[in-house]
């Protein structure tokens, strides 16, 4: 580090990356660089005397610099970090003044204070091993009265030649679509939800004109929160550009008082100078650096699509059968276990085993799936929940998450549980321990069906403290239950973040299992979460959210693209389909390394009509691609698919594992190639590339390349 006019340097470089923090001992500390390694003997001190800027007329006579804690006391005329009030002093408007800055393991501890104010912070900056950059900060109420914060933000300076934007939007069934604009204003997403809801997933990615998925400079941003929240993309009139992530507090929710604190999620960044990708595989290394899985990702069946409420010993068992028939590894009962549930609109919160339906308890289906059919358990569960007609309501109805003083808002025929209140949060602890206690159950599928309205239990807002209180309770199921999984399913992908990865272990993207509708989600799924952590489930010939049909191969190969599972009653599958099926989970298993421990690639093709999902392993000698013809293509033959990343001097062999049917309607004849046995180095696997056959829209082919031994001559 080195001093220029009272300013410190702090460097740290990760995976090719340089983070470069400047800290003046008056104001904030600032973002000197975030971005592909600097030389190592670059010098500091001019490049910070580099990127001081003229003085324009009709502005402050001192402007204020972009920094990584906006001060609104400083001047700076935009959303600063810390908004807060106070009856005895000032608060809203905080000057910062260096403490100190500690150096640790993944970056670096700033802390400021402002004596006035009373208010102290602590900026946490650095680089995890991901290559990601991490931000959270830390807000202290120093004096003696309490303080109201209505926001406590992550501030990311980026670069002024990003000036396009692109962010996600969606539905229930239509989670994760992707949308681009100019970004030369400012950008806005506010999420009211209590979970993140379909509609607002919280990143946002910015960068030059015209970046794709294998080409310009950008940046990735992520909140790792699972509840209300606020993004922000601004530009200012000076030139500066910054991203802002923060928990949207409810008017009055957060009061500290003396010698309390408040701290942000986490803000994940990812930078690349070589388009999308590049950024979406560092997201997933963190992402599998948080997951630490120990095996593969088993094939699921899931019974939901099967039976829904109907829940017959004879008919559940005779599924397992077939599902284990077919190679399934884990099998999941849905809905309808527990005492009085026979539709939606009873018995959340009365979680106990109903004796009606398992007079004898959930033991002997668990010792058929488990001991006589060798797969693994799972339960549905929706813990936060409630309905007005169930035993918990009727005994505590002020268990519930609703301002007594008004008519309570019903959603799905429920209410949420007001996990903040002791009581509430101990009898469903109470209730979930009982039963992994009782039962040898491996997995969990937590659902949560609605959003939160009236989220408070008094007067005062409780939104954030329910986020808190939820991940407060899976960290003690995984803590006493470390082999039990748990996923994220919340009326499909309306919870899915960073926050919660941190307790579990799979998303459910999606309630929608459209094949079609499915490509779309899982890309944008796929920015920032890698597909291990995707549930994905082939689904019955028709869908049973658009009612499309669509032949199996183009059903189970966008299933391949995430973590495999069946959503469909195999007691009404044929012989043919269930060995067709059997032949795609085979290949599932053999390739499921490559998939969730190789690198994964997007290549959209040149007239969008197609896509190519590409995995490769670390050491790039096997690799996976599934090509998927959306629509019609724009030109009479399909366009050549590229495989990036391949070693250019290793022979490699191309094998058609499965594919959709061969229209003959399109083609007089295929490829030359089809039908031989095909070798080819990477460099010309990677730059000139396949040609495919010409598919029907809805189709898709399964291909595998896998490097020929030296010893094998071509």
């Amino acid at each position: 580090m080195s001093d220029v006019k009272n300013v410190t340097f702090y460097r740290q470089d990760q995976q090719q990356k340089t983070l470069v923090i400047a800290c003046p001992v008056q104001g904030s500390p600032e973002l000197l660089y975030f971005g592909d390694v600097l030389p190592a003997a670059t010098d500091l001190g001019y490049v910070y005397l580099s990127q001081q800027a003229a003085i324009p007329q009709g502005m402050m006579d001192k402007p204020t610099p972009m920094s990584l804690i906006p001060e609104a006391g400083r001047g700076w005329l935009q959303t600063p970090a810390v908004e807060a009030s106070a009856q005895d002093r000032p608060t809203w408007a905080a000057c910062w003044t260096l403490l100190d800055v500690t150096e640790q393991q993944d970056g670096f501890v700033i802390r400021l204070e402002d004596k006035v104010a009373q208010l102290s912070v602590a900026l946490e900056i650095g680089l995890l091993p991901s290559g990601v950059l991490r931000q959270q900060l830390t807000l202290t109420n120093q004096g003696e009265s309490n303080v109201t914060v209505q926001r406590l933000a992550c501030t990311l300076p980026v670069v002024t030649q990003f000036t396009e934007r692109m962010g996600f939007y969606g539905r229930w069934c239509q989670e994760f679509q992707q949308e681009r604009s100019d970004w030369q204003s400012t950008w806005l997403q506010e999420n009211r939800n209590g979970r993140n809801s379909q509609a607002n997933f919280p990143a946002v990615i910015v960068g030059e004109q015209g970046f794709g998925e294998q080409q310009g400079e950008l940046v990735g941003a992520h909140l790792a929160w699972s509840g209300n929240h606020r993004l922000k993309a601004d530009y200012t009139a000076e030139g500066h550009r910054y991203l802002q992530a923060e928990v949207l507090y409810l008017p009055g929710e957060i009061v500290l008082a003396g010698n309390d604190s408040i701290s942000t999620p986490e803000l994940l960044a990812a930078h690349s100078a070589s388009g999308l990708n590049a950024m979406s595989q560092q997201f997933h290394q963190e992402a599998r650096d948080r997951l630490k899985l120990t095996k593969p990702r088993p094939v699921h069946l899931n019974t939901w699509e099967a039976f829904y409420f109907d829940h017959d010993m004879t008919k559940l068992k005779a599924l397992a059968k077939a599902a284990a028939d077919v190679g399934v590894e884990r099998y999941i009962l849905d809905d309808g276990w527990f005492r009085g549930r026979d539709n939606d609109k009873a018995a959340l919160g009365d979680w106990f085993v109903d004796d009606i339906k398992y007079p004898d308890g959930l033991m002997p289906l668990i010792r058929y799936v488990k001991d006589d059919l060798g797969m693994e358990f799972g339960l549905w569960f929706e813990p936060e929940m409630v309905n007005p007609d169930s035993d918990l309501f009727r005994a505590h109805p002020d268990w519930a998450l609703q301002l007594p003083q008004y008519e309570p808002a019903l959603a799905r025929n429920q209410l949420v549980l007001n996990l903040a209140k002791p009581e509430a949060y101990q009898y469903i602890r109470e209730r979930l321990f009982a039963l992994f206690t009782e039962y040898p159950i491996d997995y969990v599928k937590w659902d949560m069906n609605r959003d939160y309205t009236q989220p408070s239990g008094d007067i005062a807002p409780q939104a954030r403290v329910q986020v808190e209180a939820l991940y407060r309770l899976l960290s003690e199921l995984n803590q006493s239950f470390p082999a039990m999984e748990i996923e994220s399913c919340s009326s499909g992908g309306a919870r899915v973040d960073f926050g919660i990865l941190n307790f579990t272990k799979r998303f459910w993207a999606s309630d929608c299992n459209d094949a079609l509708e499915r490509q779309t989600i899982q890309r944008g799924f796929s920015y920032f979460l890698p597909p291990e952590v995707m549930g994905s489930h082939i689904g019955p010939d028709k869908s049973h959210t658009t009612s499309r049909i669509h032949d199996v191969a183009f059903r189970a190969g966008t299933a391949m693209l995430g973590h495999l599972g069946i959503e469909w009653n195999l007691l009404d599958a044929n012989a043919e389909q269930k060995a067709t099926i059997a032949k795609w989970l085979s290949h599932y298993k053999q390739y499921r390394s490559v998939l969730h421990e190789g690198n994964n690639w997007r290549l959209p093709s040149a007239d969008g009509r197609a896509q190519t999902q590409w995995a490769l392993s670390q050491d790039r000698m096997q690799g996976l691609a599934v090509y998927s013809q959306l629509s019609m293509p724009k030109q009479a033959q399909t366009l050549p698919i590229c495989l990036p990343n391949l070693l250019p001097e290793q022979l490699y062999r191309v094998s058609v594992l499965e594919h959709s049917p061969l229209p003959g309607h399109l083609m007089k004849a295929l490829p030359a190639w089809w039908q031989q046995d095909l070798i080819l180095n990477g460099a010309s696997l990677s730059q000139v590339g396949l040609r495919l056959p010409i598919f029907d829209p809805e189709s898709l082919v399964l291909i595998a390349i896998q490097a020929v031994p030296a010893a094998e001559k071509h």
